[in-house]
């Protein structure tokens, strides 16, 4: 049993915690903001970008990965840029900026950095293949909310740790979601903590509103973007990508399918794409983590 002493938690504890958040690369916000720009073009962003080596030789490491799958390996920003087109490169900038946030030890959570990386990779790239088998067009949004969905567990993680075991036994015994139990025994849940920090980046609000709702039924039937979130990271849990504690303690609904007018045969066959996503999100888990 975990006998860690529980920090002191009120809400103010955690917005402070979201506030000590390195902030998100503001340049990779610019742009983002240049690929919306109808007068800007490929170029005035590889401009913007190059001013960043760092977030330079994280986008070529991730272009020539599965994750992007582009025909031939790219040594030069520029032609990168230029092979991937504008939805990936928006998907490429965000997956970049993401990895150090991702990158690091959950231990509340029983998650290594490689459990995170992968979950939420995994999720990204399990997006790519739903948005085609059910025909949503904003698969460049999905593909941020997806890479970044969890990303209030890093805030959390220090509080959920020392009553890990309170919340799985509740859940257990309730038989309710973790995420359920979670905020009944800490008061909130990692998917407010993320939609939070989002809000605090000054991401879209359909993308912030689509992280808050990803394991509440209420809410993520009310928009398809949310609808699209929940599904996808049932998918990833139920392949067993990079689960923690929480792992397997989520429940796909029927009402969720109706929404997304998805029958079982539609869910099987995303279910059967998103094998081969998770055989590439291994490859990308390898290519960050050596």
């Amino acid at each position: 049993m975990n006998t860690a002493i529980c920090p002191d938690f009120t809400l103010e504890a955690v917005y402070e915690s979201m506030a000590s958040l390195p902030v998100f690369p503001k340049i990779v916000h610019r742009a983002l903001k240049v690929l919306d720009d109808p007068n800007k073009n490929i170029t005035d962003v590889g401009k913007i970008i190059k001013l960043d080596h760092g977030l330079v030789a994280n986008i070529l490491k991730l272009t020539n990965s599965a994750m992007f799958g582009l025909s031939q390996q790219v040594s030069d920003l520029d032609t990168a840029l230029a092979l991937l087109g504008q939805n990936k490169i928006r998907e490429v900038l965000i997956a970049s900026a993401a990895m150090p946030y991702l990158a690091r030890d959950l231990n509340g959570y029983e998650m290594s950095p490689e459990d995170l990386c992968y979950h939420s990779i995994g999720c990204a790239m399990i997006s790519e293949v739903v948005s085609k088998r059910l025909g949503f067009a904003n698969s460049a949004e999905l593909f941020t909310a997806a890479i970044l969905h969890d990303i209030g567990k890093i805030v959390l993680d220090i509080y959920v740790g020392p009553r890990l075991m309170e919340v799985l036994d509740r859940s257990r015994r309730e038989d309710s979601d973790f995420s359920v139990a979670e905020w009944e025994v800490i008061g909130t849940d990692h998917a407010i903590a993320g939609s939070s920090i989002l809000q605090q980046w000054e991401f879209p609000r359909d993308i912030c509103r689509a992280v808050r709702a990803h394991h509440d039924p209420d809410l993520y039937i009310q928009d398809r973007l949310s609808a699209m979130l929940a599904l996808c990271n049932i998918l990833s849990v139920q392949l067993g990508l990079g689960v923690g504690a929480d792992g397997f303690r989520y429940r796909l609904s029927d009402q969720l399918l109706y929404v997304l007018d998805c029958d079982e045969k539609d869910y099987f066959k995303c279910l059967e794409d998103a094998v081969k996503a998770l055989e590439d999100a291994r490859d990308v888990i390898q290519l960050i983590f050596g």
